[in-house]
């Protein structure tokens, strides 16, 4: 069954709407249209759910720094969903699914079973997805809910999966070697873990001072480090991050040389 499920749901990513240049039929050649391997250490900028709205108003702030980013999105992919992602890819950010219900998967896993998960939680999404031409490479754990058992059945449908972990507050960023990866091995890394950043610099784990610390790391040792967060305001319920703090990391990011990646552009 697990196995005639992955059968329908390859052709839901790699279907083209382009007649003249059809999309491999696997997930190992839509890898091998991403470069073999990456030079320059980075940041990996991302964000969860459907803030459609902070996203759209913060594209000049993205545009100021040169950020590219991903948006992993979750719930069903309808009409609002669909003209955030027309005007996010017009900005050049990439798109990541992040499943119908935000459902945690592991426990999903446990009470029912690989299979439906995928037909519940991921298939309904790729399939609209495709339908707008967006062919999704990534995927982001809701809650950062993962195992062994989930990664190894979401990574034959995905190119990476994102996940999460924290810090204690009274450790060093810099030190959690969990949260890097050197840009040349990043292809053997299908599952990477992020670093939110909602509420920075507030938060004793992601205060400025954290952050460029992370940020002189990878820039010294050519590796990439993901990094999270959900709504972008200036106040309000929800996790968030604020316009400002952004520019503060963006701007620290590119004073390092540090390049911004989107999950499209690893190998």
């Amino acid at each position: 069954m697990h196995r005639l499920l992955l059968a329908f749901l390859m052709p839901l990513l790699t279907a083209s709407v382009y007649a003249d240049e059809p999309l491999p039929s696997t997930i190992d050649e839509l890898r091998s249209r991403t470069p073999e391997t990456l030079t320059e250490g980075g940041v990996v900028m991302t964000f969860d759910d459907r803030n459609f709205q902070d996203w759209i108003k913060a594209l000049p702030l993205f545009d100021e720094f040169g950020v590219k980013a991903t948006f992993f999105i979750s719930g069903n992919i309808d009409a609002p969903a669909l003209d955030a992602i027309r005007q996010l890819r017009a900005h050049g950010h990439a798109i990541g699914a992040h499943s119908v219900n935000h459902l945690k998967a592991v426990e999903y896993f446990e009470e029912n079973s690989p299979e439906a998960f995928l037909q519940r939680e991921i298939a309904p999404q790729l399939k609209k997805l495709q339908a707008a031409d967006v062919h999704a490479m990534s995927f982001a754990y809701p809650m950062s809910r993962n195992n062994a058992a989930t990664d190894e059945t979401l990574l034959k449908v995905f190119r990476h999966v994102r996940t999460g972990r924290g810090i204690a507050a009274d450790k060093r960023l810099s030190e959690d070697d969990a949260f890097f990866v050197p840009a040349a091995k990043i292809a053997e890394h299908g599952c990477l873990y992020g670093k939110g950043i909602d509420y920075a610099p507030l938060r004793p784990d992601r205060t400025y001072a954290q952050i460029d610390g992370a940020f002189e790391r990878a820039a010294k040792n050519r590796e990439i480090i993901v990094l999270y967060a959900h709504r972008i305001c200036e106040n309000g319920t929800g996790h968030f991050v604020t316009p400002e703090a952004l520019a503060r990391v963006f701007g620290k990011a590119k004073e390092l040389g540090l390049r911004f990646y989107t999950f499209d552009e690893l190998p």
